[in-house]
């Protein structure tokens, strides 16, 4: 089969690989339909995850909706037909971690994450033909026939994961609200939290087609390059700051921002995801104004799957409309280079697998 790999810093390409099989009784194999690039794998694209990968071999991609094609023995929930998603991440659904919620820490699978590399479970990615899905009850749903493909790949990361965002902000009814960083998971942020009965949005990115997309729902525009993107923001707000920051960035200097936006009392909600180093935090500050600061860059997606199936079927959210620009999975290159260099208006990168009943 066909499978994308990672092969250096800013060097993605297609090998051919073995057909997964049937490892555990607990297992499935799916036909991929569709896939995804997340922000996150431009991590592993740039170099940032360079030792935990193995040139040639690490296969990529952590978001996907595929069509069951064998069932380990164990397995009662599926049958080979099915249409199912799974989390990025791997759980059992047993261990304590599961049991409280935290799968993303699943103290079986240690962390297990599609196309994260050896220190990630060393699993194969979603951008292939056919992917071997373990503990697969544990971790998957059905997709119903009301949601599309290209809905269903944002079940794995984004969707949920921006559900995430904005239940740790706790929004209340005419709270400003401000985004910063417009990728997918942050405009889906930005639309859940204008549900959630947000008086003002505001959204801060640097590229200008994340900000006219996040002008579509009614947000304020200021971009990140103004020297005064700050002292803007107060002032649109007559000195009050804002109630809630939601930053799904990953960049320090997005932390830094979102801090300074803040009012006393106010909630940083953190999605960006963060590898390497340290950052300073001025403690002070933080305890002076009262600030209360949440991440969740490591998302429990497991919990929010089911959740982000209803908000699709009700209409509330159409994450599809994010989609920009569709490859090939032989044209994956060009995916993850167009994505990397943030060009042509791209906010969303949909892959189509070869062969497969796309809906």
């Amino acid at each position: 089969m066909k499978a994308a790999v990672y092969k250096g810093i800013r060097d993605v390409g297609i090998r051919e690989k073995d057909m997964p099989t049937i490892q555990h009784p607990d297992d499935v194999i799916i036909r991929v339909q569709r896939t995804s690039i997340c922000g996150s794998d431009l991590y592993i694209y740039r170099g940032d995850l360079h030792e935990t990968m193995a040139p040639g071999e690490s296969g990529l991609g952590h978001e996907m909706v595929g069509t069951v094609v064998e069932v380990g023995p164990s397995v009662t929930r599926y049958r080979v037909g099915d249409r199912i998603t799974a989390a990025y991440s791997v759980s059992c659904g047993s261990c304590p971690s599961c049991r409280l919620g935290m799968t993303a820490h699943c103290e079986t699978t240690n962390k297990a994450v599609y196309g994260f590399g050896r220190a990630f479970g060393n699993l194969e990615g979603a951008q292939a033909e056919y992917l071997r899905i373990p503990h697969a009850e544990a971790h998957t749903e059905r997709v119903p026939e009301t949601i599309s493909d290209d809905q269903a790949i944002f079940l794995s990361c984004n969707l949920p994961a921006a559900i995430t965002g904005v239940e740790n902000a706790q929004i209340q009814l005419g709270d400003y609200v401000g985004v910063v960083g417009l990728g997918t998971t942050g405009q889906l942020a930005l639309r859940l939290a204008a549900n959630r009965g947000a008086a003002r949005l505001f959204a801060l990115d640097r590229v200008p087609a994340r900000l006219a997309k996040a002008a579509q729902v009614g947000a304020q525009t200021i971009p990140v390059s103004d020297p005064n993107c700050v002292e803007q923001v107060w002032e649109l707000t007559a000195g009050h700051g804002l109630d809630v920051v939601i930053e799904a960035a990953g960049q320090r200097d997005a932390f830094d921002l979102a801090l300074q936006l803040l009012r006393p009392g106010g909630t940083y909600s953190g999605l960006g995801v963060y590898v390497g180093g340290g950052h300073p935090l001025n403690i002070g500050d933080v305890f002076l104004r009262d600030l209360r600061i949440f991440t969740y860059g490591f998302d429990n997606t497991r919990g929010h799957m089911w959740p982000a199936i209803r908000l699709i079927e009700r209409g509330v959210i159409d994450p599809a409309t994010l989609i920009t620009h569709r490859f090939t999975l032989d044209q994956i290159a060009d995916a993850y280079r167009l994505f990397d260099q943030a060009e042509d208006g791209v906010i969303k990168v949909a892959v189509h697998p070869p062969g497969g009943n796309h809906r």
